[in-house]
């Protein structure tokens, strides 16, 4: 089980979340500084560098696709996940013009922001989320996974290319 680990700023979010499901030793102090060896935009906008992130530190990350329709079995998937099993959701706020991810694990939602509870259940937290006006990413929740043995092949840019040719042929 994940303990919440809250925003120390209106923007670091993300820094809680990787330490959550990045676990130790990376502490909010390590992503936080590890952080500035990303970029956090391109010419076309916004970068998941958190993503390379994971991968150059060697996890694992898995995409699975969730649908409005059928929420209630999302988050009965969610609660059969193995005990270590951890990920995260990514959302828009466009009325606030801002960008958050939430933790995830088997017993819920374990969001950084201001006064969250410490779990929430997910099928409450996106129902509440969206009735806020969030909007979630394509509607992915994605696993993190720490790998034995990494199979990485590069730093940065090069392993932003293997994570994309890894989800295409997995």
């Amino acid at each position: 089980m994940i303990a919440r680990i809250p925003q120390r700023t209106m923007d670091d979010c993300t820094i809680c979340v990787l330490s959550m499901v990045m676990g130790s030793p990376y502490s909010y102090e390590k992503v936080l500084k590890d952080s500035n060896k990303y970029p956090k935009a391109d010419a076309n906008g916004f970068i998941a560098w958190w993503e390379t992130y994971l991968i150059d530190e060697g996890f694992r990350l898995d995409c699975w696709q969730w649908s409005d329709s059928d929420l209630h079995s999302f988050s009965r998937a969610i609660a059969q996940l193995r005990e270590e099993a951890v990920g995260y959701l990514t959302m828009n706020i466009p009325h606030k013009e801002k960008r958050h991810i939430v933790a995830v694990d088997r017993m819920g939602i374990i969001d950084p922001a201001d006064d969250a509870p410490p779990h929430e259940s997910v099928e409450r937290y996106i129902v509440s989320r969206r009735l806020q006006g969030a909007v979630f990413d394509d509607q992915r929740f994605v696993t993190v996974t720490r790998l034995k043995k990494s199979r990485l092949v590069g730093r940065n840019w090069r392993s932003a290319i293997a994570n994309a040719i890894n989800r295409i042929i997995t």
